[in-house]
């Protein structure tokens, strides 16, 4: 609303509105810009993150595993 009333007044073109957007989508992500950064930093916790991940998955998968086969009788 405050971006249209500023076009509309005049004095307020598309390189204003793409930096007021461009500010606005840096201030939204600063959260996810500032973990992204650190992940950046840090690529072994990135690693271990999804080393856990992927122990997770084999768990879960393996338990659906089981039951799919028993259902097609490989026992």
């Amino acid at each position: 609303a405050q971006m249209r009333q500023n076009y509309e007044g005049g004095n307020y073109g598309f390189g204003a509105a793409k930096q007021a957007l461009f500010e606005l989508i840096m201030h939204q992500f600063s959260t996810e810009r500032m973990r992204f950064n650190a992940f950046s930093e840090h690529p072994e916790t990135v690693e271990t993150e999804l080393k856990k991940g992927g122990e997770k998955a084999r768990e879960v998968a393996s338990i659906t595993l089981k039951r799919v086969r028993k259902c097609l009788g490989f026992n």
